[in-house]
């Protein structure tokens, strides 16, 4: 499960369904219950958005509303995945991911970093994105220098790649 701090006037419950329903198919199912498909909400107008946007997405892919596998349940305790599950894609790249941690200690702190959230879509995203913007947000994030060095090390090899 992920949870997703969102500004609702920026972006709303809708938008995030939307996104959502457009990566995932509402007819597979996982058999772990670590791995479940599963739309959260927190209070019921939520939850009727939930439901109506998983009825649209099953009618958008060809899915009959009874073989819907994704649950829409209630929010309840979050629990933080083990340390070496957070920001996956980082692992890719040892020297950024040691400053992180050394700055980011616990897996908490480090799947709660912007930063580390950002540089994380910009790998997992299959390193298509446009780096030469996220080096000048760099500076923004207010970071140690040698976290600084590092990301900027990292994302000037992924510009020079792309070129």
């Amino acid at each position: 499960m992920i949870s997703i701090d969102f500004d609702p006037e920026v972006l709303s419950y809708t938008d995030l369904l939307d996104i959502f329903w457009s990566a995932h198919r509402c007819d597979q199912i996982n058999s772990s219950r670590q791995y479940m498909n599963g739309v959260f909400y927190h209070d019921e107008a939520q939850k009727k958005t939930a439901e109506k946007s998983r009825a649209e997405a099953a009618s958008k892919q060809g899915v009959e509303v009874a073989r819907v596998q994704t649950s829409i349940l209630p929010v309840a305790k979050f629990t933080y995945a083990e340390d070496y599950h957070q920001k996956y894609y980082l692992t890719r790249f040892s020297e950024v991911r040691d400053v992180l941690t050394k700055t980011y200690p616990d897996g908490k702190s480090l799947a709660d970093s912007t930063v580390a959230a950002r540089l994380n879509a910009y790998l997992g995203s299959g390193m298509k994105k446009d780096w030469s913007l996220f080096v000048k947000e760099i500076p923004e994030f207010g970071l140690p220098k040698e976290l600084e060095g590092a990301l900027s090390k990292a994302a000037s090899g992924m510009i020079k790649e792309g070129e």
